[in-house]
């Protein structure tokens, strides 16, 4: 295997840097809007108990995005919340609009980036 391919192989195993979060730049997801039935489904894990809100009203979850050398997603970590529900349901809905959605073709370039996703009911 060229030292090239393993150089990829290695950064789409990569753990994201988890100290510093905050320091990554910013995701760009343009024209992305929180769709009322995502805030819909966290807002019932927080009515089950199965999570807290921030204020009863709304619950952000952070995440690491990797982008690939080739512009796509090829990674979402959820930060630890204690909602596990919640933290997978963002990582899935994230990965849903940056393959499909809007502005999707125009993806950063390769490495990692941090996105908070407010859900507000």
């Amino acid at each position: 295997m060229s030292s090239w391919a393993l150089l990829s192989a290695a950064q789409l195993l990569a753990a994201p840097p988890v100290a510093g979060w905050s320091d990554l730049p910013v995701f760009p997801l343009p024209g992305a809007a929180i769709a009322a039935d995502a805030s819909m489904f966290v807002k019932a894990e927080v009515d089950a108990g199965r999570c807290r809100a921030l204020d009863g009203r709304s619950l952000d979850a952070p995440v690491a995005i990797l982008v690939g050398t080739g512009g796509m997603v090829r990674q979402i970590v959820p930060q630890a919340i204690g909602c596990p529900t919640v933290e997978q349901f963002t990582v899935g809905y994230l990965l849903s609009l940056t393959r499909s959605g809007p502005g999707s073709a125009q993806l950063p370039r390769a490495g990692w980036y941090s996105l908070t996703v407010g859900y507000r009911w």
